[in-house]
This record gives C-alpha cells, structure tokens and sequence, in this order.
C-alpha cells in the first residue's frame, strides 16, 4: 500500500522506506586537518621555527596563546612536560629555547587525565618533545 508524503509529494511504498532514505542521506563527518590527533592539537617543528620566538613560552604566546591558563586560575593552569618529564606549570616554558623543541603537544583536562594519569591535570597538559628527547 504506497504512502503519499504530504511534504514532497512522492509516493513511497512504505514509512519504513522513508526512514532507510533519510538515514542514507546522513552528511560525512568532519574531517579533521593534519594538525588534530584526536582533538589535541600538535605544533610541528616548522611552525615552532617560523614564531620566531626566544623560549617556549613565547612561542606559544604567538601560536597558541589560549593554552598558557584557562581563565587565569592557578588550578586550571595545563601541566608542562619535556619529552616525558613533568616540569611543571607554564612557567617552566620559559626556561626551555623554541629553538630545541621539535613539537609541542596540548592536552585538554580529559586526555592528560587519560594519557598522564588522574592528578593535578585540570588545565589539561602541553607535552614538548626536544630534538633531542628520548622519548618517542
């Protein structure tokens, strides 16, 4: 027995069918740039370069500067981390050349919880990986 939809016109031969049509037509999900792994965000080396800045904490400033506190609360403030180990808050950027770092990762609270381990992660973590590092 066809159905006639009273929006378009057409005839279908059932409303099952209608439902199939529609979920067929779902739009593609967004595709993300070379930059996101997830939905952290990754500086390569290049971009750190063309910043042009002194330390870390300055190139960030220039690439990236919602990353350095969320809000201006000490608590909220990401974690710092070269090449596996934690250094600290944002400050510790300061002490560490833009010229020795290959890569500069950020985490938001939930993956460095993930990723790092539950404590002290609630302004997420920026994860520097030098030229140098020993870790992968």
């Amino acid at each position: 027995m066809p159905c006639t939809s009273a929006r378009t016109g057409l005839q279908v031969a059932a409303p099952v069918a209608v439902l199939v049509v529609l979920s067929s037509c779902a739009l593609e999900p967004p595709r993300r740039s070379a930059l996101v792994s997830g939905s952290s965000v990754v500086l390569s080396e290049a971009q750190i370069s063309a910043a042009s800045a002194p330390t870390a904490y300055d190139a960030i400033w220039r690439l990236r500067p919602s990353a350095l506190n969320v809000g201006g609360i000490k608590s909220r403030e990401p974690t710092v981390y070269l090449d596996g180990v934690r250094l600290g808050g944002v400050s510790e950027l300061q002490r560490i050349s833009a010229a020795d770092i290959a890569e500069i990762r950020f985490l938001n609270p939930v993956e460095a919880s993930a990723f790092l381990g539950p404590t002290q992660h609630g302004g997420g973590a920026i994860i520097l990986k030098s030229r140098t590092g020993a870790a992968p």
